[in-house]
């Protein structure tokens, strides 16, 4: 039955449940612009009703107190940015490593090799015209030379690249293993705090978080645990379980999309991580095609001007050097030490140009090596490709970046701080606490006059 004291409790109960949903209202805007935070709320419940036995028994509410303060967040909605968070970041890794490869490769343009191969070209037809005037041949050195500049400068640009790119994907790796590490130390942290029955919001931001972060690294799923731990998996991989986690291996295979450490081989098929291997996968195909393009170039240049007969009555004598294409292609050095080295015809002749006509005609020449294509229409496709792939990863980075943008600002409108709702709280709970201690006052000046009539 309640005592004379009873309303004294209710009104203290309710002063401190509101000034506890005070602080709870002062945290949420202290850190509306802390990144991961979840907008908290306090959850009130009725304290246990009382009784009073008289001619009726009449039960009577005693207060309210503070259940839990709770996050608010929609875990569907925070799947779904993760999903299509490490898709984002794939494919904005490989954008960002196409478009590097445009610049390197300079086209269409006069600073790329499909201009200096047509000025080559045009030398060796200039030559066949005037097959005895050193300054043509002098010319066509100069073009050859260019050419070769050209090559090796692309191909120099695009191994730099391709070694940026490694060092990345080591670092995204390490940083994934750092991740993981952070985030099986809050799954030790929430289960204790869980097991002792509190509710670690702050620690399951912090959490939450990381995990983020990791999706932008590489692709996760998410599993949740009654203890409130979390285990992470990429693919079969357990990256994080209930109370311990297992590095990502630090070897990969850019070819395959994989990591790789003894016998596990897991697939990578998301994050930036994924992005990276297929940006050096997309490299060394590139590369693949430059070489294929130069040996056939330097090849069949050569065959021709080897069967040639020089003004100095010599012959095979190669244009080119090399035989692992880009790398080290370079001039003869038969052909860098004397202009008369250059192979016009095939007879010696001064006024004999059919060679280098023939070899003019490489430039529109079908070879089965390219594909049945001419070397100019070979390295136009090449072009063309490249631009095609970028262009792809353009669109889809618009398209995934509207997606996620939507998604975010769904996520906000669920779990982020609303600076006007807050304050409107902040105002209801505070004339809350006014009347709850107006009504402390009156009930404790109500007992004070009571005590002292039984007194007298």
């Amino acid at each position: 039955m309640p005592g004379s004291f009873s309303g004294i409790y209710m009104a203290s109960n309710a002063l401190r449940a509101f000034e506890v949903a005070l602080n709870v209202t002062g945290n949420n805007l202290a850190n509306v612009n802390t990144p991961g935070y979840s907008r908290q709320v306090t959850e009130f419940s009725q304290l246990r009703s009382l009784t009073y036995f008289g001619l009726h028994r009449i039960t009577i509410g005693s207060g309210v107190f503070v259940d839990n303060v709770n996050r608010v967040r929609d875990a569907f909605l925070e799947g779904r940015f993760i999903q299509n968070n490490f898709e984002g970041s794939r494919l904005r890794q490989m954008f960002s490593t196409l478009h590097q490869v445009e610049a390197v490769l300079a086209e269409p343009g006069r600073e790329g090799i499909s201009d200096a191969l047509s000025a080559m070209f045009d030398a060796w037809n200039q030559l066949s015209a005037n097959p005895a005037d050193e300054g043509a041949r002098l010319h066509l050195r100069l073009q050859a030379e260019l050419f070769v500049g050209r090559v090796r400068d692309t191909h120099g640009q695009l191994m730099l690249l391709r070694s940026e790119l490694s060092q990345e994907t080591d670092a995204a790796i390490t940083q994934i293993n750092r991740l993981a590490e952070r985030i099986s130390a809050l799954n030790d942290e929430i289960r204790t705090e869980s097991t002792a029955g509190a509710t670690p919001n702050d620690l399951l931001d912090q959490r939450d978080e990381l995990t983020r972060q990791l999706s932008t690294l590489v692709d996760v799923s998410i599993q949740s645990h009654s203890d409130g731990t979390v285990s992470i998996f990429i693919n079969q991989h357990t990256l994080v379980g209930q109370n311990y986690w297992s590095p990502l291996p630090d070897t990969w295979d850019a070819a395959t999309g994989s990591v790789t450490g003894g016998s596990i081989d897991i697939p990578i098929k998301g994050g930036r991580l994924a992005g990276l291997l297929g940006g050096i996968n997309a490299v060394d195909t590139y590369l693949g095609q430059v070489d294929t393009f130069v040996n056939e170039v330097r090849d069949q240049i050569n065959a021709l001007h080897e069967t040639g007969v020089n003004l100095n009555g010599t012959t095979l004598i190669p244009f080119f050097t090399g035989s692992n294409g880009a790398v080290d292609l370079d001039l003869a050095q038969e052909i860098r030490d004397d202009l008369r080295n250059i192979a016009a015809g095939t007879s010696g002749a001064p006024g004999d140009g059919g060679l280098a006509l023939a070899i003019a005609g490489l430039r529109d020449t079908p070879m089965a090596a390219l594909g049945d294509r001419s070397p100019m229409a070979y390295y136009t496709n090449f072009i063309g490709q490249v631009g095609q792939d970028t262009n792809f990863y353009s669109n889809a980075v618009d398209t995934q970046d509207a997606l996620l943008r939507q998604l975010e600002m769904q996520r906000q409108s669920v779990s982020g701080v609303n600076i006007d709702e807050e304050l409107a709280n902040m105002m209801r709970y505070q004339r809350s606490f006014q009347a709850a201690a107006k009504l402390l006052s009156i009930l404790d000046q109500t007992t004070d006059e009571l005590i002292r009539s039984f007194g007298r």
